[in-house]
């Protein structure tokens, strides 16, 4: 049975006041199932839930792609457990069964954030945007992170501007947008102000350092 692509928000436990997000994707039946809605939903006990995704990828004749979607769901359920190492791996693992997944390389890039090598997130989210992802305010919510810690202030404004475009409800980028000030003058024809800076005036990301 081919899954179907669904992201979705699961909150990725981590160093981050508003942790890295990352994603999933519906699998059908049976153990497979059982991973996804452990991932999705965070039903019954942790250790369930990882134990059936480890079921899922010792089953005997499962496609690749049906392989990729359940590390992809593993990858979650580690970093909701805070093994961001084990969640890269997993990520990892996707990625190298199904290159095309969106899904795998976002996830890559929020363990990578929650492990602090935002250069390496930052490329793995834009990889992730390249190949096709869903739910997009969560995506541009943690490349605005990397961004941020790499010290990209203004690139790190814009894209929580373009989190809180894809979903206007989406609280975390609407909170760190209050974090930067916009330093504006007005031009010299229309009289439209035209943005000189971004700065920041507090960290909108707060982490242990």
């Amino acid at each position: 049975m081919r899954i179907r692509l669904l992201a979705a928000a699961c909150v990725a436990l981590g160093l981050f006041s508003a942790p890295s997000q990352a994603q999933i994707i519906v699998v059908g039946s049976g153990a497979a199932n059982a991973c996804w809605r452990a991932a999705e939903f965070g039903m019954g006990d942790m250790n369930i839930g990882f134990a059936a995704c480890s079921r899922a990828l010792a089953q005997p004749g499962q496609s690749t792609y049906n392989k990729a979607a359940t590390y992809v769901n593993r990858a979650v359920l580690r970093m909701r457990a805070g093994d961001n190492s084990g969640a890269l791996a997993d990520a990892d693992a996707a990625a190298s069964f199904s290159p095309n997944m969106g899904e795998a390389h976002v996830n890559r890039g929020a363990a990578l954030l929650n492990l602090m090598r935002p250069d390496q997130a930052l490329t793995a989210i834009d990889l992730g945007l390249d190949r096709g992802t869903k739910r997009l305010h969560l995506v541009y919510y943690n490349r605005a992170a990397a961004k941020y810690l790499l010290g990209d202030i203004p690139g790190a404004y814009y894209d929580y501007i373009a989190s809180s475009e894809a979903d206007p409800e989406y609280a975390p980028a609407i909170d760190a947008l209050s974090h930067f000030e916009v330093i504006t003058q007005p031009s010299a024809d229309a009289g439209e102000q035209v943005i000189l800076d971004v700065v920041a005036l507090s960290d909108p990301v707060s982490i242990n350092r």
